[in-house]
């Protein structure tokens, strides 16, 4: 866990094991961890408000008009407040398999993103808030068609060159997670996310690897960019928190929903954040002018609970639900104490 505020990194707690099997290995200073869906928010939300910023994104833009086959009317705007109408998933790598595509190659990512942007949508765009990797893929996809670069290539130069935050699409002795049932291995290193490993571990929704710091760092990037001191403009990045859509997301960022935000009760409601299905999670208080991340690898060895809609929980997920918020009320308190806290 890391707690950084204006002027500089306040906590830093690195405890644990990054692995229990095959090999034990206890967690070491800098430990990096497969950041999972703040993928969407530390890459791909942060390439969309770099290039706005540079006038060569609208967000109103049909992502029709460069993907073919796309469905009318959804727009990045749409996408990043997860409000297209696309279904929150599809198997990707089924696909692949089925077809017999390899792994990672160009080809194979193009015909898989385009079976992304060819989804036939749910419900109309802007009209319905579902959490959707499929309408972060596709517009992935139209950032790419939009610059003729790759979205990593995309986040070095509009996002890790300006802050110097070392980010990764992948990483030699990071955490484990889990022993995948389709790779028949540990999964190190390497996107647990199937859809992005299937992608060649770039992608959208999920691919990032950093260590806790490194992640607080960019929170704070972002929020020293709503006040003017950033890489983007204080306009672009307020703009991306204010946006409200027909649910709790922003632009790329979700919201804190009260009485039920995994900030706990006592981050303030207008701040921002994301989870990652690792484990891992970012929240920000602008305001106060402090960043939060806490990283883990709680689907290793196994994933347990908490990926089947409706499925029961299982009890070690449980107890890891209810210490998200109890670690972020603790640190508002340390922080009051602190005098770092203003409310």
């Amino acid at each position: 866990m890391s707690v950084r505020t204006l002027d500089g990194e306040v906590c830093l707690i690195e405890r644990g094991r990054a692995e229990v099997c095959p090999h034990k290995r206890a967690v070491r200073p800098g430990q990096v961890w497969d950041v999972a869906s703040l993928t969407k928010v530390l890459a791909t939300a942060s390439v969309c408000a770099a290039l706005v910023d540079r006038g060569e994104l609208d967000l109103d833009d049909p992502l029709a008009r460069l993907l073919p086959g796309a469905p009318s009317g959804v727009t990045p705007r749409h996408c990043l407040s997860h409000a297209s109408g696309w279904p929150a998933w599809r198997r990707l790598f089924d696909i692949a398999e089925a077809e017999a595509l390899v792994w990672g190659t160009a080809s194979t990512r193009q015909r898989l993103l385009e079976t992304c942007w060819t989804t036939p949508l749910e419900a109309e765009a802007g009209v319905r808030h579902r959490y959707s990797d499929i309408g972060m893929l596709a517009l992935g996809a139209f950032l790419e068609q939009l610059t003729g670069r790759r979205l990593d290539v995309l986040w070095h130069q509009l996002v890790g060159t300006p802050t110097g935050i070392d980010l990764r699409w992948g990483w030699p002795g990071a955490a484990a997670t889990e022993h995948c049932p389709l790779r028949k291995r540990m999964v190190v290193g390497e996107v647990h996310d199937l859809n992005a490993a299937v992608l060649g571990g770039i992608a959208a929704h999920a691919g990032l690897f950093g260590s806790a710091s490194s992640v607080s760092a960019l929170g704070v990037a972002a929020i020293r960019s709503s006040r003017g001191d950033g890489w983007v403009s204080a306009q672009t990045m307020k703009s991306f928190w204010a946006h409200r859509g027909p649910g709790s997301h922003h632009l790329g960022w979700d919201g804190v929903t009260p009485g039920a935000s995994s900030a706990g009760p006592r981050w303030p409601h207008d701040g921002v954040g994301h989870l990652g299905f690792t484990g891992c999670s970012l929240w920000l208080a602008p305001r106060q002018g402090v960043s939060v991340s806490v990283l883990s690898n709680r689907v290793h060895p196994v994933v347990e609970g908490g990926s089947v809609p409706g499925a029961p929980l299982h009890p070690r997920y449980r107890r890891f639900k209810a210490m998200r918020p109890a670690v972020h009320t603790a640190v508002v308190g340390a922080l009051e104490q602190l005098g770092h806290w203003h409310s």
